[in-house]
């Protein structure tokens, strides 16, 4: 019920503006930063046209597009290293810092779940002191420490608590036309950390993980941006 109100809210936004041909489609901006431990704030670049630090599974907003944001969620983000520290170009998401066995490597993280975030449109401050801590889950399939999913999120549409995810209330507009500043700022720095555990064949792995990530998901306006007519 509550997308559905979104997607009416913001349609007869766009229709009252005269845009009424604008079209919505149910959408996600991924947007990630590689982690750096000689700093404490984290700026995401938001546009696809910032091609120098686009990374392949990022997705971001097109120049003409807006993106209406509902639900905003931080993850780490950890490379699968198979044996004898092989990267196999696997990817997972991870809600929380707390691995059973791995006590030393995850206080390098635990910063990242007390930062606070900003969103600016054109200098303007829509959103401030909006804490990390909301995402910060340890569901159970994160905290065993055998297995082959062992630390990978978990999924449930019907339950925020679940996935990292939590919704945005008033909705906040990002445009490809305006300059969009989304900032992480944490109490102290983070570094990467490695943390080993083993599948489901007893075989030994590593998650290093090594960027931040900002999800946010919500309805993109086509060719909704302000220059467009």
């Amino acid at each position: 019920m509550a997308s559905r109100v979104n997607f009416k809210t913001i349609l007869a936004k766009y229709q009252n503006i005269n845009k009424g041909n604008v079209r919505l489609t149910q959408s996600t901006l991924f947007l990630s930063k590689p982690i750096n431990p000689t700093t404490t704030v984290y700026n995401f670049d938001v546009l696809e046209s910032q091609t120098q630090t686009l990374q392949g599974d990022e997705i971001r907003l097109n120049l003409n597009d807006e993106f209406s944001i509902t639900q905003i969620g931080f993850y780490l983000q950890a490379s699968v290293l198979g044996r004898e520290g092989v990267d196999t170009g696997a990817r997972v998401l991870l809600t929380h810092t707390q691995f059973e066995n791995n006590f030393v490597e995850a206080a390098k993280l635990q910063p990242f779940y007390d930062g606070a975030f900003q969103i600016a449109v054109n200098n303007i401050i829509y959103l401030d002191k909006y804490d990390t801590k909301k995402s910060n889950i340890t569901p159970i399939t994160q905290n065993n420490a055998a297995g082959g999913v062992a630390y990978t999120a978990t999924f449930d549409s019907n339950d925020f608590s679940k996935h990292g995810l939590y919704p945005t209330e008033p909705i906040i507009v990002l445009s490809g036309a305006k300059k969009n500043n989304l900032q992480l700022t944490l109490p102290r720095s983070i570094s990467v950390a490695n943390i080993v555990s083993t599948d489901n064949t007893g075989a030994n792995y590593t998650l290093r993980i090594d960027r931040v990530v900002c999800k946010l998901l919500g309805l993109n306006a086509q060719n909704g941006a302000s220059f467009q007519k």
